[in-house]
């Protein structure tokens, strides 16, 4: 990452507000994604954009599956709008080519989000009569993906446009290059561990391994055979061990160092516990037999880990922009 003109940007706190909005309404479009796919109404509707070729279906407000169908188009909808206006305010507004960047590359991926959910519709094999619903299950998987991408971008511009981006404060130290470099490790690896979970959950590999922490009933760590899907299944659990020594070291880094630990430390204990709570909701979703709210819960908690951690290795880089020699 390059430094940005200090000299040429100013707060506009109508901007920071907007883009803070905008930033919930992606919140609860995942959320109405993840309730979606947990109870199965993914195709409530066999038709998009429009929704049996309505803005207002019949019926939906009383069936739950057209109803939390629906409901994520149009917040889907929404979202796309605000992303859209966010793009051009700070296109008009802003001084910062990095941040034009980031405005201009979100919209690009909502809107591949955007594409890739109605492909998820129109590649079903209820629509194309396929022996399988493979195609329609490989766009959901990266639906889902691009949804966290989408995500970690809104944080990445809020943020960028924050009064606390902005302002520099006295005295501030740069942070040890090596909380960086833990924080890019810890999100590649969350991100892969979020890819693997969307194959799962979208092919329905979720129990290909019934038990858990073991992986028999027979309390042995490795599963009796190795079927694909167990595969799958197995990677994602292997991939919480990872991603947990991933933030571990990530947390270390940043507790044992002063300037990080003053200016990340809280930032830091609430992905640990957004871990914590991860892991055990991971688990709850075997011994309660996949609740669904459960499952959603799993997933909303999942994009969360991966956007605070990524938050937490964005803002390492802004003592590195504002050094010390500019603020005093």
């Amino acid at each position: 990452m390059t430094s940005p003109h200090p000299h040429t940007i100013y707060h506009q706190p109508a901007l920071q507000r907007f883009c803070q909005v905008a930033l919930v309404f992606a919140g609860f479009v995942l959320l109405a994604g993840g309730e979606t796919t947990s109870n199965q109404a993914g195709m409530a509707f066999q038709t998009w954009p429009l929704s049996n070729g309505s803005l207002n279906p019949a019926g939906w407000l009383s069936d739950l599956k057209m109803f939390l169908e629906h409901s994520h188009r149009l917040l889907a909808g929404t979202t796309t709008i605000l992303t859209i206006i966010a793009a051009v305010w700070v296109q008009r507004t802003e001084t910062r080519t990095w941040v034009k960047r980031i405005a201009w590359i979100l919209v690009g991926t909502i809107i591949a989000q955007a594409l890739l959910g109605g492909a998820r519709v129109l590649f079903d094999n209820t629509n194309t009569h396929a022996t399988n619903d493979n195609v329609a299950h490989i766009f959901a998987v990266c639906h889902a993906v691009v949804a966290q991408v989408t995500i970690c971008l809104w944080v990445t511009l809020t943020v960028a446009v924050s009064r606390g981006w902005m302002v520099r404060e006295v005295g501030a130290r740069l942070i040890a290059p090596n909380v960086r470099k833990w924080g890019h490790i810890a999100c590649a690896i969350l991100f892969l561990q979020i890819l693997v979970g969307a194959i799962m959950r979208q092919f329905g590999y979720s129990f290909a391994i019934p038990t858990f922490p073991w992986a028999t009933i027979d309390h042995s760590l490795l599963p009796a055979e190795w079927t694909w899907p167990v595969i799958i299944n197995f990677a994602h659990r292997f991939g919480a061990i990872c991603a947990t020594l991933a933030l571990s070291g990530l947390a270390a880094s940043v507790y044992t160092h002063e300037g990080a630990r003053r200016q990340l430390g809280s930032w830091m204990t609430l992905v640990l516990c957004a871990l914590v709570l991860q892991i055990s909701l991971g688990a709850e979703i075997i011994w309660t037999n996949k609740n669904a709210n459960v499952a959603t819960f799993h997933l909303l908690t999942g994009a969360f880990l991966l956007a605070s951690t990524w938050l937490v290795t964005f803002l390492s880089y802004r003592s590195k922009w504002w050094p010390p020699s500019l603020a005093d």
